[in-house]
């Protein structure tokens, strides 16, 4: 799908605010209420819209300890792959999980309330899965910059 302006300018309305009103997102990208709907239906329709979601601070919901892993799996074959991204699949402590180029095959953010809850998740699931190499991890000090608005 080719992203028209009025298509670019709708996405960024929403992504600042998803819980803008139709009235508020056609004023602010300049459409009627009808080429809005029509617009977001597509946008939707072809995936461009994932999902629409409540962000929540992490802080404020304890789950003060945020932790980067790098991972390396045993064998780069589909099943030591498929298995592994199972176990992220199915972990909610793992917020997002990336296949990387260069030394390490993937890498996690993970949020969890403190460290013995990361000692365990680390130990406990990661580090103990049969398609797990290594894992090393670097621990957040501070979160400096949070978005999930893409430059448009």
């Amino acid at each position: 799908m080719k992203l028209s302006k009025s298509h670019l300018d709708i996405l960024r309305v929403i992504q600042r605010n998803a819980t803008a009103t139709l009235e508020q997102v056609a004023a602010a990208a300049g459409v009627s209420h009808t080429t809005l709907w029509r617009r977001l239906k597509e946008l939707e329709a072809n995936e461009v819209i994932r999902g629409r979601v409540t962000i929540l601070d992490p802080e404020k919901t304890g789950h003060t300890v945020c932790a980067f892993v790098y991972v390396n799996i045993v064998a780069h074959d589909s099943k030591h792959r498929n298995a592994f991204e199972k176990l992220v699949d199915k972990t909610p402590e793992i917020m997002q999980c990336f296949s990387l180029t260069g030394p390490n095959d993937y890498i996690l953010q993970i949020r969890v309330r403190d460290i013995k809850a990361y000692e365990l998740l680390l130990m406990d699931k990661i580090l103990s899965h049969p398609s797990v190499a290594n894992a090393s991890s670097n621990i957040a000090l501070r979160e400096h910059k949070f978005t999930t608005e893409l430059p448009l």
